[in-house]
């Protein structure tokens, strides 16, 4: 009987095991993309301020990751403020760097871009990028949907229309 009671204790065990697994991963399966990449890299504003991404979400969303070294970066920002001016309704921007956070400051005050620019407090690669710019896509939920490596003519009609299909 005591082998018995052992085996019933060692199958409840497992089962709840089993299950405890379900949940996390089930629970896991919440966690946007978005959240995701927060958890990753820790995006702030300017003075320190942990972005909630949850505050994006409802639009689709794009992470454009840059520098201020970064010539083709600057090249497609006067682009991507056109860009932001038609579809800020429709449309969030965030646009990331993982530079100094006065560094981004000075760049910012120097080049009077209608941008708001943000602080990745990681790499950059620790998100998966390893060239710039790059730029994620999210969908309205917080789903990546597209991603584009290097220079892009953001307000192009041709570029337009397949935002506007995604």
């Amino acid at each position: 009987m005591k082998y018995q009671i052992n085996n019933y204790r060692s199958i409840a065990l497992i089962f709840l095991f089993l299950n405890s697994c379900n949940y996390i991963t089930n629970n896991s399966n919440n966690i946007t993309d978005l959240q995701l990449l927060q958890n990753k890299i820790l995006i702030s504003d300017l003075n320190n301020n942990e972005i909630d991404v949850s505050l994006f979400y409802g639009k689709k969303t794009i992470v454009n990751y840059w520098a201020t070294w970064c010539g083709p970066c600057i090249k497609e920002m006067p682009e991507i403020e056109n860009l932001q001016k038609q579809l800020h309704e429709k449309m969030n921007f965030i646009l990331v760097s993982d530079e100094e956070t006065q560094k981004i400051l000075d760049f910012e005050k120097e080049k009077n871009f209608n941008l708001t620019f943000y602080k990745s407090l990681k790499s950059n690669e620790i998100a998966g990028v390893f060239s710039l710019p790059t730029s994620h896509i999210y969908d309205e939920k917080g789903k990546k949907i597209k991603t584009i490596i290097g220079l892009t003519k953001w307000d192009s009609d041709e570029f337009l229309n397949k935002l506007r299909s995604l």
